[in-house]
């Protein structure tokens, strides 16, 4: 199955039922049909926090597509589905969009699980699917397919930028402690820890590698066996509702060593910690502090549209969800057509610098590479937020964090395909 050229497309768009989810509608009618992106979203449950920030940054790149005249002429219109952190819904709920409203990208998602299914649903019906998360090493590895393209790193790039700013801020650091959620993803980032720890600072002891169901509600049990092993930093991949509840349950606990997490720069999160974050270390593909002239102007473009709201200054899921909705503009565009074929040629080798910095979509695996935002959690400076939050970005440089193409467990990459 091969998906239609513009002049088809709009044809069959002329006579697409409505979906029955979350629709946002295109820019006025100019005569031509809409090209429909379906964001898959967690909208609901104690995740949803997070998400919400991904599915502002789709609509802040949505309203600059349509207001720049859309993709040569054709204005976006902007479905979204609630994922309910579930694969099987998410999937049903991905399918329904596709063959009732002609989606021609899905945009998503977050938990590993959730873009597998995703990916499952691309794959079978041919339309791309570009990923702000999801980012177990399998996606683009030994289980790649070619729908997907991955705007997030890799959990092991992501650990390995952890592990860069740890040796940069903290080079005492001698014994590590790894907590993780029980699931791909955090598995998958346990190994990227340990990884890179044996790679960038072979020095450093890992004294403990403990796994958590994720939405714990009590993480004692973790923290004592912390405490008991002596170790002088935490690495953890940890997200959302479960990292402000490891966050807070370590400050009263009275925990010493520092902890680095791969998503702990969220506003969402630190503004439960406060004081007791400060020293921490974050890491991500954007984060607001990332000091360059197109991300200042990024910044004031998005705090003069959304001051007022939840999210008055965007955030590494801001900036992702951004980055992946304007590539996917960028590839229909160039491809000038939402056939499959001729978009995932436009993405595969593109380059683009976009409000993160230069970035490549490596063509054999579809993985982003991009040096990668770190930043250590500093006292109110009052530049962003009244709470601490992270210092200017130290760049961890895609030398130091990039998965050779041999080392993916992706034949495409070792095979010279792509």
């Amino acid at each position: 199955m091969t998906r239609p050229s513009l002049k088809a497309f709009v044809a069959s768009l002329l006579c697409a039922t409505a979906l029955a989810a979350t629709t946002h509608p295109a820019a006025a009618d100019n005569g031509k049909a809409p090209i429909t992106f379906l964001a898959a979203i967690i909208e609901s449950g104690p995740f949803k926090v997070t998400d919400g920030q991904n599915l502002a940054g789709i609509e802040f790149a949505v309203d600059q597509i349509n207001a720049k005249g859309g993709i040569d002429g054709h204005p976006v219109k902007l479905d979204v589905i609630d994922t309910e952190l579930n694969a099987a819904v998410a999937r049903r709920k991905t399918v329904d969009a596709v063959l009732q409203d002609h989606v021609s990208v899905i945009i998503g998602a977050s938990g590993s699980d959730i873009l597998r299914a995703l990916v499952a649903v691309g794959q079978q019906y041919h339309v791309p699917v570009i990923a702000f998360a999801g980012e177990v090493d399998e996606l683009t590895g030994a289980e790649f397919q070619p729908a997907v393209f991955r705007v997030a790193s890799s959990a092991t790039m992501h650990a390995a930028a952890i592990v860069y700013a740890l040796k940069h801020d903290y080079p005492g650091v001698k014994k590590v402690f790894l907590l993780n959620e029980d699931y791909s993803f955090g598995h998958q980032s346990a190994v990227g820890f340990q990884k890179a720890l044996a790679r960038l600072d072979p020095g450093v002891q890992i004294v403990g590698d403990v796994f958590h169901p994720r939405g714990a509600a009590d993480f004692s049990p973790y923290l004592q066996q912390i405490q008991a092993s002596g170790a002088d930093f935490v690495l953890t991949a940890d997200w959302g509702a479960d990292l402000v509840q490891l966050l807070n349950q370590a400050n009263s606990f009275g925990l010493k060593p520092r902890i680095g997490g791969t998503f702990l720069a969220d506003p969402d999160v630190l503004k439960h910690v406060g004081n007791a974050a400060i020293g921490d270390i974050g890491a991500d593909v954007y984060e607001p502090t990332i000091d360059s002239p197109q991300n200042d102007a990024f910044v004031a473009s998005w705090h003069a549209a959304h001051a007022q709201t939840d999210v008055p200054w965007p955030t590494a899921s801001v900036g992702k969800s951004y980055i992946a909705t304007q590539l996917a503009a960028l590839a229909i565009q160039r491809a000038g057509s939402t056939d499959f074929d001729k978009v995932e040629k436009a993405l595969e080798g593109l380059q683009y610098n976009s409000v993160a910095g230069p970035l490549t979509i490596r063509s054999c695996d579809h993985q982003v590479q991009i040096g990668q935002a770190t930043g250590e959690v500093e006292p109110t400076t009052g530049k962003f937020y009244n709470f601490p939050f992270i210092g200017t970005a130290l760049i961890a440089p895609i030398g130091a964090i990039a998965v050779p193409p041999a080392q993916t467990g992706n034949s495409r990459c070792t095979t010279g395909n792509g």
